[in-house]
């Protein structure tokens, strides 16, 4: 049996068996990123109450808005609630200047 190795937050690997010749198992082997659209590993662990749980490649995270937390205030015009890591506008805030 190959385990799935898709990372759930906040609980870790998923322990389903993954499909034959594949890297996860048939809930996750399909999924995609919802920031890029390439192929999803994990789920997104940014908590803003609830674990926000949108599917992921390696590449992308949560964007952080101009507060420097992942809620709290609006997104600036033409930004989605997940983008490239290489493309974040705002440090988080226990990274900024007090």
């Amino acid at each position: 049996m190959t385990q799935c190795e898709w990372n759930i937050a906040w609980a870790g690997r998923c322990k389903e068996e993954a499909l034959p010749n594949a890297h996860f198992c048939e809930e996750h082997a399909f999924q995609k990123c919802c920031s890029c659209e390439n192929v999803a590993v994990r789920d997104c662990s940014e908590t803003m109450g609830l674990v926000c749980g949108a599917p992921l490649c390696e590449a992308c995270e949560h964007t952080i808005r101009r507060n420097g937390c992942n809620s709290g205030v609006p997104l600036d015009e033409g930004m989605k609630g997940h983008c490239r890591k290489n493309e974040q506008k705002y440090k988080p805030w226990y990274m900024t200047e007090l």
